[in-house]
């Protein structure tokens, strides 16, 4: 996949993040460095870990050899995973879940992780789909840690600011992303039409 390609990924991917996040910020009262610092490391390390192992998994069944042509099967699969994760998010917005809010002075950690890590895994699959097709790492780690970082403080600063009745917006927004790159990557290389 294209540098593009990942960057689009992995910010729809992470605006189930930014959801999360928004919630968080609008229960508290006043955000606080430290706490946003610690929130900003548990969530990119948490999704470069979940990217690195979904990754690390499948480029290992590529190189030991046990998937035949890897790269059109890869790409085949990463337009399945990109419209089911697309698909998760809409499911996500219109479900509109109920949110017990309440004041409180600050971010805790245990309170959002849960939401990370099942998010997380759904940056395993996208890493699944990047290890069959043989993307370059290195860019993706950058992409992760930077959009990371982004959407946690976008997050946390527009609940802060505005509630949390925005997060549909961003589900809206990462479906549309996820399903953008999975038609491309339909059209151009799974059937050759553009």
């Amino acid at each position: 996949m294209s540098r593009l390609e990942n960057l689009l990924v992995i910010a729809g991917i992470l605006l189930d993040v930014f959801a999360a996040m928004e919630i968080q910020g609008a229960m508290i009262a006043k955000l606080k460095r430290k706490t946003t610092a610690i929130a900003c490391l548990v969530v990119a390390g948490l999704e470069l870990i979940f990217y690195l192992g979904g990754y690390a998994i499948c480029r290992l069944l590529v190189i030991k050899g046990n998937i035949v042509n890897p790269i059109n099967y890869g790409e085949v699969i990463a337009v399945i995973i990109l419209a089911l994760l697309g698909i998760r998010l809409i499911i996500k917005g219109i479900k509109r879940e109920f949110v017990q809010e309440s004041r409180r002075e600050g971010l805790i950690v245990f309170d959002y992780i849960r939401i990370i890590v099942v998010s997380s895994l759904y940056t395993a699959a996208a890493g699944c789909a990047c290890g069959l097709v043989g993307t370059t790492i290195w860019q993706v780690i950058a992409i992760i840690l930077v959009i990371s970082v982004l959407m946690v403080l976008g997050g946390l600063y527009t609940g802060l600011h505005f509630g949390f009745e925005k997060k549909t917006i961003a589900y809206v927004l990462g479906a549309l992303l996820l399903w953008g790159v999975g038609t491309e990557i339909f059209l151009s290389r799974v059937i050759n039409l553009i």
